[in-house]
């Protein structure tokens, strides 16, 4: 996923955990983040909130019963607890791994610099890991994510 805040208009990320979006019993997901420019306090940089991935995930993102489409369940919004909530000061290049029940979140890009990045999430294919058919995304085809190991 390439993430593009631009200069003035870079919108914020609401707190998040990957986990709720790909859901895995147990909970495998992990998340690269590459800062592909400097992120400061100015451009919106990513913030996390420590020991947050010590707190299961609580809520996920899935198809509807009919496939047609998605929701979340429980269907209230899950209100993270943002103390503590540390900035991410990178550099161009810096790899950030996210755990997947690490709460994080970005503030908008109110500089006259852009501050992109690259995420790309791995999950566990053991068959010990199970990626629930109503999970949303899926392939087209029906068929499994294929394994890259």
């Amino acid at each position: 996923m390439y993430i593009f805040k631009q200069p003035g208009i870079g919108g914020e990320v609401k707190p998040h955990v990957d986990g709720c979006f790909l859901y895995t019993q147990p909970q495998s997901v992990i998340g690269m983040w590459f800062a592909l420019e400097d992120c400061d306090l100015t451009n919106g940089c990513l913030w996390a909130v420590p020991g947050s991935h010590k707190i299961p995930v609580k809520r996920r993102f899935k198809r509807t019963a009919d496939y047609q489409h998605t929701e979340f369940e429980p269907k209230e919004p899950e209100i993270f607890s943002l103390e503590g909530a540390q900035p991410l000061l990178t550099k161009a290049g810096t790899c950030v791994l996210l755990h997947a029940s690490l709460v994080h979140y970005s503030e908008a890009n109110n500089s006259d610099r852009s501050r992109h990045a690259y995420t790309l999430h791995i999950i566990e294919g053991d068959k010990n890991v199970i990626y629930p058919k109503d999970n949303w995304l899926q392939r087209e085809d029906g068929k499994e994510f294929p394994a890259y190991y």
